[in-house]
């Protein structure tokens, strides 16, 4: 479903189509891939029966508010997921945790507020149209949720499919809190008319991801120190 919206919204963007049918499947295809991966790890958890059956009913109503490009139908699913993911992932247990686990929790977390909060400003913004409630309602959901889950799964990811050895630091936490105080501070400015506030709030984030990848790239390279040091 996640590639079916991407699929779609290419399609309509080289037709030349309304943003409301481009921007809402490239919205969708993120978000619901995000959530499918979610959704296989909520599973190591015990959950209710109705849990599965209720995924699948909120994701209905969100891929129909994107299909119909009825920013509110789609907000309504954007809240569901949030409140679902929430309730029902393994991050609620995880972040009692250490370490890893207690980071990944943190950022995952931290990203269903983003998304519930984009929720709510993309059904205040009514439509897909300009303006400062569509900028802040994507980049709760761009940034806040989509960045923080790179954030949390790049430790995971990145030794799976690269095979690359990323230990974890405490200092992971720093370009955390930088995106979501960049971010607050971008929302803030758009909300307020303040473009001076957007453009550090646009500042701080630039600098969160970056500083993210020199702290991820750093770990890379002192594990493979370590490894040598072991070997």
């Amino acid at each position: 479903l996640a590639a079916a919206c991407w699929l779609a919204s290419n399609v309509a963007w080289l037709a030349e189509a309304p943003p409301a049918y481009v921007i809402g499947g490239w919205l969708g295809f993120l978000v619901l891939t995000i959530a499918a991966e979610r959704l296989e790890l909520s599973r190591l958890a015990p959950r209710p029966r109705h849990a599965e059956p209720l995924f699948a009913v909120i994701v209905a109503v969100l891929l129909a508010g994107l299909a119909l490009a009825v920013a509110p139908l789609a907000a309504a699913g954007l809240l569901g997921l949030a409140a679902w993911l929430a309730r029902y992932d393994v991050a609620r247990r995880t972040v009692r945790g250490h370490g890893l686990p207690r980071y990944v929790a943190v950022c995952l977390l931290s990203g269903y507020a983003w998304l519930a909060a984009g929720a709510l400003l993309l059904a205040a913004a009514g439509g897909y149209g300009p303006g400062p409630l569509r900028d802040a309602a994507l980049h709760a959901v761009l940034v806040g949720f989509v960045l923080a889950m790179v954030f949390g799964h790049a430790p995971i990811v990145l030794p799976a499919v690269a095979g690359l050895r990323v230990p974890y630091r405490p200092r992971f936490h720093v370009p955390l809190v930088l995106l979501h105080a960049g971010l607050a501070q971008r929302v803030a400015g758009g909300l307020a008319s303040e473009p001076g506030w957007r453009a550090a709030g646009g500042v701080l984030n630039a600098a969160a991801l970056t500083l993210f990848l020199l702290l991820v790239a750093d770990a890379v390279i002192r594990g493979r120190r370590n490894v040598h040091e072991k070997g």
